[in-house]
């Protein structure tokens, strides 16, 4: 009956998480897999640059190595939306969906000044842009992981007291202890 009652809350619960703001499932199935759309704006753009004449004019030879990674972490930030579009509600895999954003914007704004000083200011302007536009997208990913995580953090709450309370009953003076 416990255990019953405890399912009965936790889904009551769940209702009520919903209604609090927590972004329903179905309606982040649906924004998920327009995360990636304006990074992968960046791909053609990204193979238009030419960084190994960039070290003929004096560039680094990293940053041959960081558009590589750039080309390289949005491959893989494609494939973890894919995975987060099939479980929207799997908060590690929004995370990293989340970081892998980041890491790319990050990577994008030494490229850019790279691209400025040795290819076409103007393509760095672009590239700039885009990335830019992605911040949006990035702000509504991170308010639902905080959304989620909170759920889950009440949830696990609720779960913990009524764990508590059971053991509370349990081993409570004059408890039965495995009659029926």
């Amino acid at each position: 009956m416990t255990r019953t009652l405890l399912v009965l809350f936790l889904s009551l619960f769940s209702c009520w998480a919903q209604q609090a703001g927590v972004t329903p499932e179905w309606e982040a199935r649906k924004d998920i897999p327009a995360l990636p759309e304006k990074v992968r704006k960046l791909l053609p753009l990204l193979q238009q640059l030419q960084p190994h004449e960039w070290v003929v004019k004096g560039a680094s030879e990293t940053y041959v190595d960081l558009w590589k990674s750039v080309q390289t972490e949005v491959g893989h930030l494609e494939s973890t939306v894919d995975r987060l579009a099939q479980s929207p509600d799997r908060l590690p895999i929004a995370m990293e969906v989340y970081f892998r954003m980041i890491s790319i914007e990050t990577r994008m704004g030494s490229l850019v000044e790279a691209i400025r000083k040795y290819q076409n200011p103007a393509l760095a302007d672009l590239l700039q842009s885009i990335v830019s536009e992605n911040l949006t997208v990035r702000s509504g990913l991170q308010q639902y992981i905080l959304e989620v995580a909170n759920q889950r953090d009440a949830e696990w709450k609720v779960m913990e007291d009524e764990a508590q309370r059971c053991r509370t009953q349990v081993t409570a003076p004059g408890a039965r202890q495995g009659k029926e």
